[in-house]
């Protein structure tokens, strides 16, 4: 009886660190190309505007 207790403890276990996982690459994932998606939008801003604001 343990040893099924055991087993299927392990089964639920393994399958929710998975999704659990999976949910993390997946976050991960979306914060990369947001923080990407930033840098890219400021490298194309016009730089004259700066140089304007400054004088």
């Amino acid at each position: 009886m343990q040893e099924i207790e055991r087993f299927f403890g392990n089964l639920f276990s393994g399958i929710i660190n998975r999704f659990k996982y999976s949910a993390m690459d997946a976050a991960d994932r979306k914060m990369r190309e947001t923080i990407d998606e930033q840098i890219e939008q400021r490298r194309q801003k016009p730089k004259p505007q700066e140089r304007e604001d400054r004088e």
